[in-house]
């Protein structure tokens, strides 16, 4: 039985650090875009989304080379597949790969079976072009499967969920896997899915996120995602506001930016020392 459970005693940083930004950036590009009943693609949809990964990804890279941060890439698998020397490069800069589906499927219209083939076929591309298995996923949705398929795939986390602050484990059996929450606050939502929206609007979106976490941690940990995607934030104008609530945050003291992977590792590592009884059987959505 599927079941959730926080961890509740001794969570903290490392170097006794207040905060962990993750940032993520779902990457994809024109992935979950079809051509209409006659067959012909939406051209202006198809080029806006291939912004990521055609021109946008490089930007983005150069603004984490120079704000001197690491982040999680959530990788389509179809992205690695067309475009090998930007996962490479994203490798490079000291990035880490993680899966997002392969051709941006919404995993609840899913069977378990396809869903377990999308997975498979992600990983064994992302593995080929980033030269490392990816442990980290997220899905577009999510259905009543995907914890347990990623269990089954050898996966250390998800990050789909909503439900809370803080970093939390999913329990079947005896496998366990690392659930790190997301917030509401992409920039898929605040620039109403990259055709409108304007920057300074979405800074104060994300500043006072940052700064309601901030303030918290003075009382204990706190974690601050941030969801991003290529081809929304890497255009003009925009990368300057990725650029600025990165250098906003870097001002602040205890602040430890985290690649998933290292979020969740030390999550595992404290929910095993501290096994408590289950909190409650979890819901398939």
């Amino acid at each position: 039985m599927l079941q959730e459970r926080q961890i509740k005693e001794n969570f903290s940083w490392p170097e006794g650090r207040r905060i962990a930004v993750m940032l993520s950036f779902d990457f994809q590009g024109g992935e979950d875009l079809r051509p209409n009943k006659n067959g012909i693609m939406n051209h202006e949809e198809w080029t806006q989304a291939e912004y990521g990964p055609r021109t946008g990804v490089w930007r983005i890279l150069r603004i984490l080379d120079e704000c001197g941060v690491k982040a999680t890439f959530l990788t389509c698998g179809g992205i690695a597949e067309r475009y090998p020397d930007q996962v490479k490069a994203i490798v490079q800069h000291g990035h880490e790969v993680a899966g997002h589906g392969y051709h941006h499927e919404v995993a609840r219209d899913l069977t378990k079976e396809q869903e377990r083939e999308v997975i498979e076929k992600t990983t064994a591309m992302i593995e080929k072009r980033a030269g490392k298995r990816p442990v980290g996923w997220r899905s577009c949705t999510q259905s009543p499967n995907s914890i347990e398929l990623l269990m089954e795939n050898g996966y250390l986390w998800n990050s789909n969920s909503f439900s809370y602050d803080l970093p939390f484990l999913w329990d079947h059996e005896k496998r366990t896997l690392v659930e790190l929450p997301r917030q509401p606050f992409g920039d898929g939502r605040a620039y109403g899915h990259g055709d409108s929206g304007n920057a300074n609007d979405v800074l104060v979106i994300w500043k006072g996120m940052f700064d309601e976490f901030y303030e918290e941690s003075k009382l204990g940990p706190a974690f601050c995602p941030f969801q991003f995607h290529p081809y929304i934030s890497s255009r003009p104008g925009r990368a300057r506001a990725l650029k600025e609530i990165i250098q906003y945050m870097k001002k602040h003291e205890g602040v430890w930016f985290a690649k998933g992977s290292e979020v969740a590792e030390l999550a595992l590592k404290l929910g095993n020392a501290t096994k408590k009884p289950l909190l409650k059987e979890a819901v398939g959505s």
